[in-house]
Formats: C-alpha cells, structure tokens, sequence
C-alpha cells in the first residue's frame, strides 16, 4: 500500500512539475511559427523608409499570418506575454528560431551559388562568342598572303587574352559571392 501510495505522489510531482499552457495561449510549437513569420516580415519592413508604408505593409503582412496560423492580434499578444514571463521556454523557442534562420541562410547561400554559377556561364559563353566573332572577322579580312597576317595574329591574341581575362574575372567574382552569404534579417 505504501508503495502505490508513493508511486502516485511521485507520479503527480511529475506531472505538475510539467507547465501548461492556459486556455487562449497559442500552443509552443505554433508559437515557433509564428514568431518566425513575423520576425522575416520585421526584417523586410525595416528596409522600408516610409514609415507609413512600413505601417501599411506590415499591417497586411500581420494579418496574413494571423489568418495562416487560425489566430488573431489579441491572442498573439496574450501567448507573447504569457511565453515572456516564462524566460526558460522563451529561450527555446528562440533557440530554435536561431537554428531555423541558419538553416534559411546556408539554403539562400547556396541558392545565390547556383544562381551565380549560371550567370558566370551565360556570361562566358557570351564573351566567347564575342571573341570568336571577332577573330573570325578579322581572318576573313586577312588574305593567305597578306602583309597584315602578323597584325591580325597579334589582334587575336589580345582578343583571347582579354576573353580570358574577362571569364577569370567573372569566375573570381562568383568565388566572392559564394564565400559570402546574404544577409537575412
């Protein structure tokens, strides 16, 4: 009998060592969520300088994520204060964001990567094609046995060089970028 008896104390220490979440308190997980969504619309609203176009964007982005996520103001700002008196839970859920936003900057890094990859071989195929252009026109200008075959050896060869220089210029500049993820705010 004693043993049941301490096994149910135990059990019930257990459980009201647990917090819950009140009535009208947003759930932590879609706390999480939401605290992302808003934070993402801050950041983009602080690169706006109108302040009353700030205001009107943001209101329409504060809604939209009011309806995404069934909720409104009113309760947000409760489940705010409510996880705000709580500095242990809202450290963890912060904690999160803050892996989640790495996540989001590694996947925009990479993204940029690929993006910068394309516009490097659009780019050199562009110059490539310039070079061959130029190159040929100048050996249809030259005859077999022109004076001026050492003249136009000499234009090609500054042509290529500098098609190559232009390419390893855009290659090293892509380099950069890749080093250096965006910013996300």
């Amino acid at each position: 009998m004693k043993r049941i008896v301490w096994f149910l104390g135990i059990v019930i220490l257990i459980s009201s060592c647990k917090q819950k979440a009140p009535d009208g308190i947003i759930n932590r997980e879609t706390m999480e969520e939401i605290l992302y969504d808003i934070h993402v619309v801050d950041g983009y609203i602080s690169t706006i300088y109108v302040t009353d176009s700030a205001r009107k964007v943001g209101a329409a982005y504060y809604n939209g994520i009011y309806k995404k996520f069934d909720t409104d103001s009113v309760q947000y700002a409760k489940s705010l204060s409510y996880y705000s008196q709580n500095p242990k839970i809202m450290q963890e859920m912060y904690t999160a964001l803050g892996k989640k936003i790495e996540r989001q900057k590694v996947s925009l890094a990479k993204a940029d990567s690929l993006m910068n990859k394309k516009r490097f071989k659009t780019d050199s195929l562009k110059i490539m094609k310039t070079f061959k252009a130029d190159s040929l026109s100048l050996l249809k200008k030259m005859k077999a046995d022109s004076s001026l075959k050492v003249k136009v050896e000499a234009q090609i060869k500054k042509k290529r060089a500098k098609a190559d220089s232009l390419i390893a210029t855009k290659r090293f500049a892509g380099e950069l970028t890749v080093v250096t993820p965006t910013a996300v705010q």
